[in-house]
């Protein structure tokens, strides 16, 4: 899998992660775990599609 490496966990929670979040450490932005955004661009299953990013591109 590739992943940015500007992505972050953050575990607010003991049991689940329904109140977590995954942080851009570029633009401080918080994802939930699901979201389409973080699984398509951030932490996609192949290709390094992060690098296409717009805020990776602005910031990194």
């Amino acid at each position: 899998m590739s992943r940015c490496p500007y992505l972050d966990y953050e575990s607010n929670s003991f049991f689940g992660n329904s109140s977590d979040k995954y942080v851009c450490k570029l633009c401080g932005k918080k994802y939930d775990p699901y979201s389409a955004f973080v699984e398509q661009v951030c932490k996609k299953d192949y290709g390094d599609e992060y690098k296409n990013c717009e805020i990776y591109n602005k910031y990194a």
